[in-house]
């Protein structure tokens, strides 16, 4: 296992090699003052020896740890011997209580002191001694808990929801670009036969908007499934609570992103100080912070991980003549459909582990219930 890391840690007189898979996860550690090493899962044991030789060749033969004890153990608490009452004294007022060894244990010896340079005996108080009742009530030291992990202390959550089990009904996966336009023109479903058997497949006079938006939608999506090769993960159509949907959601190593397709066939645009052009006609408005669901995508995904998800923008222009972008917030990409590969090569914000428990969130309906 070449992708695992080895890390550097020093804390409290430790000097320790850590070895840790690619999420992150800890699966053992070499102590180089003991001279010892620890696995936490025994089917990694061949690989932790290997990262550690190959971090540090010249290290010198290291013997194995016992099993790893819990990192925060509470401090052995100390045993109070039983008391046992003890004769009383003729003359004495009280009943004295100590510690059944200590009343065992002989006196040790001393010098012998003459009999006039003895100090005369007191008379036994009522009261108990104070040391005495101190140490019978002697308190342990509090346990310590715990401490929750990085990722857990930058959401404030001690561990992620659990989703259901993931049905064909609820597997996001399936469903094609642009599934909500499809079931709005009658092309999925009954709807097509419907369609078929009253003769409303017969061309209208006025093109119908919807079907130019499902155009941009389709094309969108055969240019996102050339990323898959690199490791990209694609779905589309995800739905969302109050009737709209994010177009589609890339998710690979690069991070994630919301992808929204607009299709203007042969069209000049221009974008910039938050206003769209298109052709010769006159600026409008169109915003682009948070339209398109990125900032929804990022609250659903980061609810059901224990590790940070950004989630960008992507605008893909189809079918235009030209394309001119002004100003575009940070987080916000403005590609034609043929840039769309320029996607491909980014990395190193999601691991491939955090990439494949990405999608198994998003590709679950439930997820998507409350955002």
């Amino acid at each position: 296992m070449h992708d695992l890391k080895v890390t550097s840690w020093q804390l409290f007189g430790h000097d320790r090699l850590y070895v840790n898979l690619p999420d992150g996860t800890a699966i053992g550690w070499a102590d180089l003052g003991s001279g010892t090493i620890t696995v936490l899962h025994p089917r990694y044991r061949d690989a932790v020896t290997d990262a550690l030789a190959r971090q540090v060749p010249d290290m010198p033969a290291l013997g194995e740890a016992e099993p790893p004890r819990p990192a925060f153990a509470p401090p052995p608490v100390p045993r109070i011997p039983p008391l046992r009452r003890t004769r009383m004294r003729k003359g004495e007022g009280a009943v004295a209580r100590v510690p059944e060894a200590e009343a065992a244990a002989p006196p040790a010896p001393g010098p012998r002191v003459p009999e006039q340079a003895r100090p005369p005996r007191q008379e036994q108080t009522s009261e108990p001694r104070p040391e005495r009742e101190q140490g019978a009530r002697r308190q342990t030291s509090p346990v310590k808990q715990a401490q929750p992990r990085p990722e857990e202390q930058a959401t404030g959550r001690t561990g992620p929801p659990e989703l259901p089990a993931l049905g064909p009904a609820d597997d996001l996966a399936a469903r094609r670009p642009g599934a909500m336009l499809r079931e709005q023109l009658g092309e999925s479903g009954a709807g097509t036969l419907v369609r078929v058997a009253t003769g409303a497949l017969r061309r209208q006079k006025e093109a119908d908007p919807r079907r130019t938006a499902l155009a941009g939608e389709r094309r969108v999506g055969a240019e996102l499934r050339r990323l898959m090769r690199h490791g990209w993960r694609v779905l589309h159509s995800v739905p969302l609570p109050d009737g709209t949907e994010i177009g589609h959601l890339l998710i690979g190593p690069g991070g994630v992103f919301a992808v929204h397709a607009e299709h203007h066939p042969q069209a000049s645009v221009r974008i910039g100080d938050g206003t769209l052009r298109i052709g010769d006609g006159d600026p409008e408005p169109y915003a682009l912070d948070d339209r398109f669901g990125a900032g929804r995508a990022q609250r659903v995904l980061e609810a059901y991980c224990t590790f940070p998800v950004p989630v960008g923008t992507v605008l893909v222009f189809t079918g235009v003549s030209s394309l001119d972008v002004v100003t575009t917030p940070p987080d916000v990409r403005i590609l034609r459909e043929r840039q769309v590969s320029a996607l491909a090569p980014l990395n190193g914000v999601l691991t491939p582990t955090q990439v494949e428990r990405v999608y198994d969130v998003a590709r679950h309906r439930e997820a998507w219930a409350g955002a």
